[in-house]
């Protein structure tokens, strides 16, 4: 097929929109309008993830509750306790968390594990239900999703899950580097800090690619019937042939992002500074919705990003005429 710019040729990504063609709007405004007009897509995307969060927070309450009723306090530590005295207070605390460290430790392990095994499963299931509402709105209600996605997804959110760990390994290390490089050299606090910032900023940006890539990924396993590992290479494969495609979501949605985040922190700070006139409930009241709401923006975020990857890998490459 020739147009004025040259000849269209046919994605090999075996992804078909119908009603999305070269004269259309870009594939950013095109996420944003599908976003609009079907609004229950971003809606059921926060229903899952917040409702993961909300069970994280109450599991690791309680977690800290019962921690908390198995640390013995006798007659003397609250005697301790009740006179006040630093050192006095510090010795009583001593005593009462002495020979608990590999007891919290072990309880922790077993409590993160589960968090992430749930995380993988409500994620897979979460993913799968929002993308085939993707593809049919992209492909129309004839649209025939993969069946096998769920599997897929189990292991690219199994894969997403040991790279937030590996980030986080890193994270800890970067500041372990740069303590140790603080104390065996001459170096100012401030190079040590500036140097863990930078080796942070390489980790987040190292995860953030990684985690793109295998988000991207689950639009094949998803819509073309392919397993996790043949899901990451139909992602590469594109990245390589189309880099420009690939990184354009992360970058009109990591912008808009950062913007909500800047606007989030200001209106934080600023119920702050009235933190004197409100007083100490309406501020954590105010506090607390402001997170929500600039959660609830990130994850309508989110599936703008997936939605405008799903429009870039719909579209047919244009080759230039001769």
């Amino acid at each position: 097929m020739c147009t004025f710019f040259g000849r269209i040729e046919k994605s090999p990504y075996k992804l078909k929109y119908k009603s999305f063609t070269m004269a259309s709007l870009s594939p950013t405004a095109e996420g944003f309008r599908i976003l609009l007009r079907r609004p229950i897509i971003p809606l059921a995307e926060i229903a899952w993830r917040w409702t993961f969060a909300a069970a994280a927070w109450f599991l690791a309450a309680m977690f800290l509750l019962e921690y908390a009723d198995t640390l013995p306090v006798k007659a003397l530590d609250r005697l301790l306790l009740a006179s006040q005295q630093p050192l006095l207070v510090g010795h009583a605390i001593q005593r009462i968390f002495e020979g608990s460290a590999f007891r919290f430790t072990k309880a922790g392990i077993l409590l993160a594990l589960a968090l992430v095994l749930g995380w993988i499963v409500l994620a897979s299931l979460g993913r799968t239900l929002t993308l085939r509402s993707l593809i049919e709105e992209f492909d129309g209600p004839e649209a025939t999703p993969s069946q096998a996605g769920m599997a897929s997804l189990l292991g690219l959110n199994f894969f997403r899950a040991a790279v937030a760990l590996a980030a986080a390994a890193a994270g800890i290390g970067s500041l372990l580097a740069a303590s140790s490089l603080w104390a065996s050299t001459q170096v100012s606090v401030g190079d040590a800090a500036r140097l863990w910032f930078a080796l942070l900023l390489i980790t987040a940006m190292a995860w953030s690619v990684l985690n793109w890539f295998l988000s991207t990924s689950a639009i094949f396993a998803v819509n073309g019937s392919e397993g996790a590992f043949q899901a990451i290479a139909s992602a590469v494969h594109f990245s390589v042939e189309r880099p420009g495609a690939f990184a354009a979501p992360g970058t009109w949605f990591g912008l808009i992002h950062f913007g909500a985040f800047l606007f989030a922190c200001g209106a934080g700070f600023t119920v702050l500074g009235a933190a004197g006139v409100i007083g100490a409930r309406p501020l954590l009241f105010l506090e607390l919705l402001i997170v929500l709401v600039y959660s609830a923006v990130v994850d309508f975020l989110y599936i703008g990003r997936l939605l405008q990857a799903r429009c870039q890998t719909s579209l047919p490459r244009l080759i230039p005429a001769n």
